[in-house]
Formats: C-alpha cells, sequence, structure tokens
C-alpha cells in the first residue's frame, strides 16, 4: 500500500509554538464602519466596506505564499465602494524565508508599510519602518488609522499569519524583536484600535491561520464581532481566500464575508485534491462560521457545566479523561513530546463523548452542545474530521503537562478555565472514589492467536482498576533504521475487546516506510482511531537540493481496513505545522524513537530516501523470523501506566 503525495507548495500554519516577523501595511477596499463613524464620516466620503488585513509575514514560511495570496487578491475586480487594508510586514532579502516574488505596486522591502489597495496593485501610503507586529499597541494604531484614512459603512478584520489556537499567535521574528499576540493581547489591541476608530463593532473577523476557530478567541472577540471565521485545523496555501472579497462588493452582510472565507478555502483545497496525493489536505479541513451573539449563551452554558462538574469532579475525573482521550484532536502529540502538544480537542465532540456523569452534569453538557450547535452556523469538515463541531478548546491530555501561562494570564474564559484547573488537580491527585491507577492482573500478555497474517495479543486488567482507564494503545519494539529496540509503532488498543477489563490489541507485522521507489526507509509511526479511519504521524528529518535541513512531519489518513488514503506533510521545526515543498534531489531521513527515561527520544535512522516523483509512504512488512516485543499500555488520569506484553518472531 502506498500513496504518492504532491509538492506540498507554501503554506501557513500554526501551533503552540509560533513565529512572525516584520511589518507591513496594505490598504485595499474592505471594512466596515461602525455607527459612530458612519455618522462622523461624511456619507458621500464613506465606502460601503473596508477591510483591514493584519498579515504578519516577518516570520518562519509564511512570507512568499502570504505575497501571493495578496497579489492574488489584487487581481479581483474593482470596487470604489470596497476598500482592502493591509499592514503588511516582510523579512530582511537575506532571509531565507524571504519572498522571491515582488508585492504588486509595491515591489520588494523589508519594513512595515501601509498599503491600500486600488487598480490592481497595492499602492504605499507610508513606510513604518521596523516595528512589532506582535505588540497590541502595533495592533491597534493600524486598526485606528485604517478606519480614519478609510472610512467605511462597514468594518472588516483579518488576521493573517500562523495560528496556535488558545495560545494566540501572530508571532513577528523581526527587528525589534520577537513577539506574539496571545489572545488577550489581541483582544487588548483591537478594543483600543476600535476605541480611537469609533469603531463599535466589527462586522465580520476572519483568521487566516491554524487553529483558531478556538472557543478561547472566540469567546474573547465575540463581543468586537457580529460575525467570526476560521480553521480547527491547520491551513495552507494561500489561506486567505479571495471569495470573501465579492461578496462585499455585492452589498453582503459580515455573514456572507465569513461564509466566503470558509467556502473559498474549501473550494482551493478541492482544487488542490485533484493533483496526486492533494486529497490529505481536503482530508482534514475544520472550517467554521461562529455567530457573535451566539457566543454569550454558549459562555453562559460552559460556565454552568463547569460549576455542575467541578461540583462532582471527584467522581468524574477519569470520565472527562476517557472523553477527552476520544475526541477528536487537532495536531496531536508523539511520545515523549507531550509537552508539545497544543492539547486542543473538538468541544462539541468532547461533550459527545463525555458519558457515566451524574443528572445535573449531563443536563449541563447537553446544554453546551446545543450552545455549539446554535454559535456555529456554518461547517466544512473532510473525511478525517467527520467529528468535529466547529469549535475546538484547550484541554491537557496528561496533568503532567499543562500550559499553566494560559490559565494565568486571562486567556481562559473563567470557567473553562476553573474547570480545568480543578480536573488537572484531581487527576494529578487522584482518581477520585473509584480507587487509584490501572494494573494488569499479569504483566505477561496473552497471545490469542499468530500466524502469516498477524497477531492479537490480550491482558486482562484487575477488578478494582478498570474503572480508572482512560485510554489503551498497542506498542511494538523491534530493531530497524539502526537502532536495536526501537519503538516501531503505536495503534488502537481496545478495552473490554473480549470481556469486562480485557484490552486487545493486533498487529499486522508491518512497519510504516517512506519508499523513493529504490529504497525503503521505516520510521516510528504513532496512529489514533477517529470517526473517519486512523489519523497517525511520524517524523523526518529533510535536507534540501541547497543543503539546508529541517525536521517534517507526515500525517496519514488510513481508512477502517487500514489502506492509506492521503498523506501531508507539515513542517516540524518551527513548532508552526505549516506545509513545506520537498523538493526533487533532497533526502528525507526517518526519526527512530527511544526508549528513555524521560519517555521517548528521537534517533536518525541509517536509512535514506530520495525525493523523486516516485516519492510514497507506505507500509513494510518485517522479515520472517525478526524478534519483537509487543504490548498493551493502559493510562489514567493521572497519566500512570500499565502494561503488559509479550516477545515474539515474525510469521
Amino acid at each position: 500500500m502506498r500513496i504518492h503525495f504532491p509538492r506540498a507548495g507554501r503554506r501557513t500554519a500554526g501551533l503552540a509554538a509560533l513565529v512572525a516577523a516584520g511589518t507591513a501595511v496594505v490598504l485595499t477596499g474592505l471594512g466596515t464602519t461602525g455607527a459612530a463613524v458612519a455618522d462622523a464620516a461624511d456619507e458621500a466620503s464613506a465606502a460601503d466596506w473596508t477591510m483591514m488585513v493584519y498579515a504578519v509575514g516577518d516570520t518562519m514560511s509564511v512570507p512568499q505564499l502570504m505575497v501571493e495570496n495578496l497579489n492574488e487578491i489584487a487581481q479581483l475586480p474593482d470596487d470604489p465602494d470596497v476598500n482592502v487594508v493591509v499592514l503588511l510586514d516582510l523579512p530582511e532579502a537575506t532571509d531565507t524565508d524571504a519572498p522571491t516574488s515582488p508585492v504588486a505596486g509595491v515591489g520588494d522591502f523589508s519594513t512595515a508599510k501601509l498599503l491600500v489597495l486600488q487598480d490592481h496593485q497595492y499602492h504605499e501610503v507610508r513606510d513604518l519602518g521596523e516595528v512589532s507586529m506582535g505588540r497590541p499597541d502595533t495592533l491597534a494604531s493600524f486598526v485606528a488609522e485604517a478606519a480614519d484614512r478609510f472610512p467605511a459603512r462597514h468594518y472588516g478584520f483579518t488576521f493573517f499569519d500562523h495560528g496556535g489556537g488558545n495560545t494566540g499567535g501572530y508571532v513577528d521574528t523581526g527587528p525589534p524583536g520577537t513577539q506574539a499576540l496571545t489572545v488577550p493581547l489581541m483582544r487588548q489591541g483591537l478594543i483600543s484600535g476600535m476605541a480611537q476608530a469609533g469603531i463599535d463593532r466589527f462586522d465580520v473577523i476572519n483568521q487566516a491561520a491554524c487553529l483558531m476557530a478556538n472557543y478561547e478567541t472566540v469567546s474573547a472577540l465575540a463581543p468586537l464581532s457580529r460575525w467570526l471565521a476560521g480553521s480547527e485545523e491547520i491551513m495552507i496555501d494561500h489561506p486567505l481566500a479571495p471569495a470573501s472579497f465579492p461578496p462585499m462588493a455585492d452589498g453582503g452582510d459580515g455573514e456572507a464575508v465569513a461564509n466566503g472565507f470558509v467556502q473559498g478555502y474549501v473550494d482551493l483545497l478541492d482544487t488542490i485534491a485533484t493533483s496526486p496525493g492533494g486529497q490529505a489536505y481536503r482530508d482534514l479541513v475544520a472550517m467554521s462560521v461562529v455567530d457573535g451573539d451566539a457566543v454569550a449563551g454558549l459562555d453562559a452554558a460552559m460556565q454552568s457545566f463547569s460549576q455542575a462538574a467541578i461540583a462532582h469532579m471527584d467522581e468524574i475525573t477519569t470520565s472527562l479523561a476517557r472523553a477527552r482521550a476520544q475526541a477528536l484532536e487537532f495536531v496531536t502529540g508523539f511520545p515523549g513530546t507531550e509537552g508539545q502538544s497544543a492539547d486542543l480537542v473538538d468541544l462539541g465532540d468532547f461533550m459527545k463523548h463525555l458519558t457515566d456523569v451524574p443528572d445535573d452534569v449531563a443536563v449541563a453538557r447537553d446544554a453546551v452542545s446545543a450552545a455549539v450547535d446554535r454559535a456555529v452556523t456554518t461547517q466544512a469538515t473532510g473525511q478525517g474530521t467527520q467529528q468535529a463541531t466547529g469549535i475546538n478548546v484547550y484541554l491537557p491530555a496528561n496533568p503532567r503537562f499543562v500550559n499553566t501561562d494560559v490559565l494565568n494570564d486571562g486567556t481562559e474564559p473563567p470557567g473553562w478555565r476553573e474547570l480545568v484547573e480543578a480536573f488537572v488537580q484531581s487527576a494529578s491527585s487522584s482518581q477520585g472514589s473509584t480507587g487509584q491507577g490501572v494494573q494488569f492482573v499479569s504483566q505477561q500478555a496473552q497471545v490469542l492467536q499468530a500466524d502469516a497474517s498477524g497477531i492479537k495479543i490480550a491482558g486482562q486488567l484487575t477488578d478494582g482498576t478498570r474503572a480508572n482507564a482512560t485510554s489503551a494503545d498497542t506498542y511494538v519494539f523491534t530493531d530497524f533504521g539502526g537502532q536495536e529496540h526501537a519503538l516501531g509503532i503505536i495503534l488502537p488498543a481496545y478495552l473490554d475487546a473480549g470481556g469486562p477489563g480485557q484490552v486487545q490489541g493486533v498487529w499486522n507485522y508491518a512497519l510504516t516506510a517512506l519508499t523513493d521507489g529504490k529504497r525503503v526507509a521505516p520510521a516510528t509511526a504513532q496512529y489514533q482511531a477517529q470517526s473517519g479511519g486512523l489519523l497517525g504521524i511520524f517524523f523526518a528529518q529533510y535536507t534540501a537540493p541547497n543543503g539546508a535541513v529541517s525536521d517534517v512531519g507526515f500525517r496519514e489518513l488510513l481508512s477502517s481496513q487500514g489502506d492509506i488514503q492521503s498523506v501531508s506533510v507539515v513542517d516540524a521545526s518551527s513548532g508552526s505545522s505549516a506545509g513545506v515543498s520537498l523538493e526533487v534531489g533532497g533526502t528525507i531521513t526517518p526519526y527512530v524513537f527511544m526508549p528513555s527515561s524521560g519517555g521517548y527520544e528521537p534517533a536518525l535512522s541509517d536509512q535514506t530516501v530520495t525525493v523523486t516523483n516516485d516519492l510514497a509512504v507506505g507500509f513494510v512488512k518485517l522479515p520472517k523470523s525478526t524478534r519483537f516485543d509487543m504490548g498493551l499500555v493502559v493510562q489514567d488520569a493521572a497519566g500512570n501506566s500499565a502494561t503488559a506484553f509479550t516477545s515474539g518472531q515474525v510469521q
């Protein structure tokens, strides 16, 4: 089984670690002026719309695609009633990520420029010099100046760069120094700028960045905008959809613009899907539009749910952890890298998996689900995101790895922050009234079946600890990639598969591997079950033809039968999760994960493949008689684990 994947192109995306830089402003026709501005402005001079685009382009992997995207927007028909205003910052020409294409009408630059779009070209309003777009005062000044220079009856705002969900994003890594906009700083900057401009409320706020269809972000910005649009997943290629601009010229409202933003991006992915392997990005789309007026109801429902859950925390900690493990997660972590995970799960899907709770918690849970349904008015999902409901939320998978910054800086809405803190404290200290930890009756797993097609094993949890189990996986260790007893693959295991408390795991003797048509290089891979199939990930070191070295991640979607349906490639060096291009002539060396005292450490394989037109991801069956250890790993809410292993040989 193999699938070819296309040249990934340049894309924007983001994770907890974000990068950004430079500052420049581009002004072009889309936006909405609040009532106060409309009253003050001369009706004859005020446009119908002004769209402000905050393009943080002095950052890793973004500049070229950002310039391409802005130039694409410049090709739209001109409309005197629509202003598009862009603040754009680009890196120095010597930067490895400097764009190779000029901004239409402006050319090459490396400072922050305020530009306006007219006659299919951007025109410089003024050069701001080197300013940090990761500062709220820069954001506020842009809003105020854009509204002052380009008044309108309706205003829209678009954030454009890397995003990280509840950690914010839009990190400027260029001069005068690296700074980022957390969610509270995004809100602070917008409020200050709106007050200066006399804007009561934006008609729409778009997030052309990864992971920003996020509850913490939506809760913070909904009072500032009637409609909000974004992505729960990563975004690639040209995330600022040109399709969101024509509705403004057609007299559309903020909802029409937000819907155009979502539909335009989906149309882009549909186009990419027609190329070999391009279906991967369409399979993982998770876009949504949120009604800003409905978010107050969602906040109230979340507050009530948190209060009910906290009151019963001792008895529902395991249920919460189990629901969290089963919910759709975005940009998942890897063994030994838990502290680097975004820890973002789909809010509605989490609530759907939360069972075995007291009646008052169940009522509050259902109220949250209903509130999510009311708030999310438009959705676009794919094969691998069928469980998505439109909004992700921060919930740590392991109480030992908690982002205390977002809990303490005002990022988390009060109710949800209190629930997360109570959950983490309870999970860390105990398993509630049901007992502590998980334990197998025997650490020796039982072989239920072993033949040439594969092996099935089982382990029995003790009666007193089965209720504490929150997740189960199958681990396989073997020799490959020049490493002894390396972690080969992690697959789902199944609780209660052969009876109460019995855990089962299966494996077909195959490892995930890269091939260039001549050589094969296996990698350590992890797979998680979702409604659309299995989502997998493995990592490798990529060396470009020019010698530049970076880490990349391969994300796979498998059918329920285990066939690879699509593969995407993302950046794993900067923490941005941006899509990357693999150039013919480069090389890829997979990472093999080795057990260590702290979990697992990556080691480079001694096997390398070349990037050719035949580059593919597939599975390679280990040779007969290859020895392996296979085991079941079950965790509780506290992150404690129990194991049952057996040794064998490939038949």
